[in-house]
């Protein structure tokens, strides 16, 4: 494949035959990567297709079995993150890991401080160092914030001001849009373009196709631990990526199809209804009013900073509530208790899964069982039964396709979009009568975005639940919630079915 003259002899990094195995599975089966300067290069796949396993052998976090790193003209060996750090490499990962008790400029410039750095309090020169790169990504918060009060979003935004602190050559961005609204999306893509022109290499990874066509020089796509492809800027479309991608495409089902969709369940007879009633949370939103039955699934859209997390986490009692009602099958809830919330069926699958929706270090099974509302099978006189947890366990790996298929692996192990699968998985088997989902799909791919929503349709209709999704990508409510809820500024907007719900019209009320 002839390159562009832009990236021809521009070689940074560059990966060859690369093989990494885990017990059972091979994550990376002889992939070769390379990075050339002034380029965005992007990296794509399914869940489960090998990314992330590449991902942590460029930042140092694994060390390939076979195979061989080139940086520049050298061959290197990098096993510990600081060496590839010391090699001018730069990974901003998709997990947010930050030290909630700090404040958010304390974690941008965290490992990078001077001898005399305090850790309560930032210098002078450090804020202005920290307002500068927050300026860079649109964030206007103010430096000295505890990081434990930031939303997901504000986070994303921090911890990619981090590496602009000290930008390094090579750059690689895991789904670095993935919670930002629209309008902080835009300023980010502007800002990672302009590493191009700085000539600087980057490695773009995400689920965002439009993302990709738009600003990608080279596309490179895998598929089960293998590259089956790279590509030019106009080689290839949106169906050919998505055909490259699916597993299901090879062999000859369309694994990106979403099913059919079954009937909404009606209002009248319906086992379950929640209403919401003036419900407040200080400034992050006000008189929230909506009501709806089990059996349908409700969206809320809002951009960063609209409230639209805030309430649903309100509503699961996570967010204090300063007044209002909240009211399930005429029974009126207390405010901000998680507690009576679970006891009623009220269940949140949030959006920081590392953080609050998973336990990494736990397995599939243990992370299942977390919750007290387990079937009995697996709680017998107070006493747990491995047996009947990995049965039920290998049932929900098998139901929603989760990959690799071992209850017993390590969940932080999996990729993001099979960590969520997990983090619903658990909501179900609680028996659950209102699910709240935060950012439901972000970091997934097409084809487990499609199991996702094809599964969330089901719960509905089939568990007669209710489903609230809240959401910053409007694309994914579009043909998925019966009913949609705009927020902008802490307030309900707009409000109309799902049936006559078009991007354009939620965009213009979720930013008017």
């Amino acid at each position: 494949m002839n390159l562009p003259a832009a990236i021809t002899g521009t070689l940074a990094l560059r990966l060859q035959g690369v093989t990494k195995r885990f017990p059972g599975v091979t994550a990376l089966d002889d992939v070769d990567l390379d990075l050339h300067r002034s380029e965005i290069h992007a990296l794509l796949g399914e869940n489960g297709a090998g990314k992330s396993t590449l991902i942590k052998i460029l930042s140092g976090a694994h060390a390939a079995d076979e195979g061989h790193f080139i940086v520049g003209d050298s061959e290197v060996t990098v096993s510990r993150p600081n060496e590839a750090s010391r090699l001018g490499i730069t990974v901003v990962p998709q997990d947010i890991l930050m030290v909630p008790e700090f404040s958010i400029g304390r974690n941008i410039l965290l490992g990078r401080e001077g001898g005399l750095a305090r850790p309560g309090r930032l210098s002078p020169g450090e804020k202005r160092t920290v307002e500068a790169v927050l300026d860079k990504v649109g964030a206007h918060f103010d430096p000295d914030t505890k990081t434990s009060t930031l939303s997901v979003p504000h986070l994303r935004l921090a911890q990619i001001a981090r590496a602009l602190v000290r930008p390094s050559e090579i750059m690689i961005l895991d789904e670095p849009t993935a919670v930002l609204s629209e309008p902080d999306a835009e300023l980010l893509i502007e800002r990672v373009m302009q590493f191009r022109s700085e000539g600087k290499a980057v490695l773009y990874v995400t689920h965002r196709l439009s993302e990709v066509i738009r600003m990608a020089d080279r596309i490179t796509i895998l598929r089960d631990g293998k590259r089956v492809g790279v590509f030019l800027r106009g080689e290839v479309s949106r169906v050919d990526i998505v055909r490259l991608m699916a597993k299901d495409i090879a062999n000859g089902r369309n694994g990106a199809e979403a099913e059919s969709r079954p009937p909404a369940a009606s209002y009248e007879g319906s086992r379950t209804h929640l209403q919401i009633r003036n419900l407040s949370s200080g400034r992050r939103f006000n008189r929230a009013t909506l009501s709806t039955s089990s059996g349908r699934i409700v969206g809320i859209a809002g951009v960063q900073g609209s409230g639209h997390g805030h309430l649903i986490r309100a509503i699961a009692g996570v967010d204090a509530a300063s007044d209002g009602e909240i009211i399930l099958d005429g029974r009126r809830l207390p405010l901000g208790s998680v507690r009576h919330a679970v006891e009623q069926g009220i269940l949140l699958v949030p959006a920081d899964r590392r953080g609050a929706a998973i336990v990494p270090s736990l397995s599939v099974r243990a992370n299942l069982c977390l919750g007290g509302r387990v079937r009995r099978s697996v709680r017998r006189f107070g006493l747990r039964w491995p047996r009947e947890e990995r049965k039920m366990a290998q049932q929900y790996i098998n139901r929603l396709s989760v990959r690799p298929p071992h209850a017993e692996l390590r969940i932080g192990t999996l990729s993001g979009g099979n960590q969520q699968k997990i983090a619903i998985a658990r909501a179900l088997e609680g028996d659950a009568r209102v699910l709240l989902i935060e950012e439901p799909t972000q970091g997934v791919d097409v084809s487990a975005k499609a199991e996702i929503h094809s599964l969330l349709r089901r719960v509905a209709v089939e568990k007669d639940c209710v489903v609230i999704i809240a959401t910053s990508e409007f694309e994914e409510l579009i043909g998925l919630a019966d009913d949609i809820h705009v927020m902008r500024e802490g307030h309900l907007v707009a409000s109309f079915p799902g049936s006559e719900a078009t991007y354009h019209r939620i965009l213009e009320s979720a930013m008017s």
